[in-house]
């Protein structure tokens, strides 16, 4: 390890170990010697001189570079919350999209029908009346972004799981569970 025993006397003679060494952070290093932070990072790592987290964050509080305000909590105002609940709510009008498929069926998003899939509501509004316990959608393409109402079809779940277990022996798949025992 270069310069741990060595005596200096000017600091402009230091090297960016050196510099680490004598308990300078990594970001004032970067800023004396115009070496990048990562680079820095890199070459303490590799020299294996590299301080935890934790020990950079005590050097950091023992020089006072810290947040004065961390750990402590504010009060906000009714009106400050006011004023930050309608801008979200006008951030979701321009930006949503009001429908995410992220779960694999498309699901409202917004408005009376949050959290409803599509396809349940594309059939409940053709059929004039909620499905009822034990029946389902299912999709004829097999296509879960595929909504038409002639691709949707009203099935018992009885009937729907059996349909996909045939379905499954026809292709020859051997269907798997999760943790949980249900199909993957």
């Amino acid at each position: 390890m270069r310069g741990v025993n060595k005596v200096i006397i000017d600091e402009t003679d230091w090297d960016e170990f050196d510099m680490y060494l004598s308990g300078m952070s990594i970001p004032e290093v970067s800023e004396r010697t115009e070496i990048p932070l990562s680079t820095l990072r890199f070459r303490f790592k590799k020299a294996g001189i590299l301080r935890s987290r934790a020990d950079g964050v005590r050097g950091a509080a023992d020089k006072g570079r810290l947040s004065s305000n961390k750990g402590v909590s504010r009060e906000f105002t009714q009106e400050w919350c006011d004023n930050l609940s309608k801008a979200k709510l006008a951030s979701g009008e321009k930006n949503s999209t009001g429908i995410d498929t992220s779960k694999g069926y498309p699901r409202f998003t917004r408005g009376k029908n949050k959290g409803v899939f599509v396809h349940k509501f594309v059939m409940e509004t053709w059929l004039g009346r909620k499905l009822v316990d034990g029946e389902c959608v299912h999709h004829i393409d097999g296509s879960r972004t595929n909504n038409d109402i002639n691709n949707l079809c009203l099935m018992t779940l009885s009937g729907h799981a059996k349909l996909h277990r045939l379905q499954d022996e026809l292709e020859g798949k051997q269907r798997q569970r999760n943790e949980n025992g249900e199909f993957l």
